[in-house]
């Protein structure tokens, strides 16, 4: 099939980079990319054997699948741009990388004959140099055959695990995405405010947790997310758990309520403490 196909990225900058380095390390013939950041495009481009175009349409023109790897507010604007232009063709794959959004974001594209599908792999991505992230990662599949199929077997090629994914349950498929990755970096920098709080160092602060962070990973690669927790709440202990509270409230008492919502979460994983402890626990962590 990688004769077949010519692949076009608009929006060839972080996850639209990664892809085109990936498809073209695969094999595949990316003939055309677009993005705003036109040295990088350029860059790219010549670094892969494609050619970097001045406007979207120009990637529509050029090849016969096109992903369109742009921010989410720009997917429907740009596709109803390139269909006004006749950049779109009957048979054609045009193919979104959105999270939340489905196929009607490509109405405009469908409408003149294409075969439109959403490919969002699950992982962060920041341009061609982390194109080794998709190995091993999964990739969020929507389409009907045959676009379907070419979609599982590109994600193969470079090393990604599809899965075909509802329609009907994009947005609670992308929270589940941004709970894990966005909302753990914003988790960790509240863990370095609290270590400033405690007066250790910025080379610590800077270093001190990732090891940690590590750990746990590495625990849920091995175990059931009830099995991997550690800590106070994990060992019904309370009395921790309260003099955490006290020191929140006295000196970071902003981070009080994320504590508290998480050590809840927490809670309910705790499945093996006394039940007495639980219910301290519990009236500790829902206190206003």
């Amino acid at each position: 099939m990688h004769d077949s196909i010519t692949i076009g990225i608009i929006g060839a900058g972080r996850a639209g980079g990664a892809l085109a380095a990936a498809f073209a390390a695969a094999g595949y013939r990316v003939v055309a990319l677009f993005s705003q950041a036109s040295e990088g495009a350029r860059a790219l481009a010549q670094r892969i054997g494609a050619t970097a175009v001045d406007a979207p349409v120009d990637v529509a023109r050029a090849a016969s699948l096109v992903f369109l790897a742009t921010p989410d507010a720009a997917i429907a604007p740009v596709c109803r741009a390139i269909a006004e232009m006749g950049g779109w063709r009957v048979g054609q794959y045009v193919v979104h990388c959105s999270g939340a959004l489905g196929r009607e974001a490509l109405v405009d594209a469908a409408e003149a004959g294409a075969l439109t599908g959403g490919f969002h792999p699950l992982q962060t991505l920041a341009g061609p140099e982390t194109a080794a992230r998709l190995r091993g990662s999964y990739a969020a599949v929507d389409a009907d055959p045959p676009l379907a199929a070419i979609l599982h077997e590109l994600a193969r090629a470079i090393g990604a695990i599809p899965f075909d994914l509802d329609a009907r349950h994009r947005a609670l498929y992308h929270a589940s995405a941004v709970m894990v990755a966005n909302y753990t970096i914003a988790l960790y920098a509240c863990g370095v405010h609290l270590l400033k709080c405690a007066g250790v160092s910025d080379e610590v602060q800077a270093h001190a947790l990732l090891p940690l962070l590590r750990g746990a990973v590495e625990s849920l690669e091995c175990a059931a997310p009830a099995e991997a927790l550690t800590g106070p709440i994990a060992r019904g202990d309370d009395v921790t758990v309260a003099r955490h509270i006290a020191a929140l409230k006295a000196q970071a008492p902003q981070l009080l309520p994320i504590y508290r919502e998480l050590g809840r979460a927490a809670l309910s994983l705790a499945l093996s403490i006394p039940e007495h402890r639980r219910q301290a626990l519990a009236t500790l962590l829902s206190e206003h």
